[in-house]
């Protein structure tokens, strides 16, 4: 994630990584698709 992706997505990003999980985010047409991975 860039500079630029604000405060929430990097307390997700941390509840994520915390739980072994994986946070993406991606360009799709003119918004964003976000894609938090956890383990089973």
């Amino acid at each position: 994630m860039g500079a630029g992706s604000g405060l929430g997505l990097a307390i997700v990003r941390g509840i994520a990584e915390a739980h072994h999980g994986t946070v993406q985010v991606d360009n799709v047409g003119a918004g964003c698709r976000f894609l938090v991975r956890l383990p089973a």
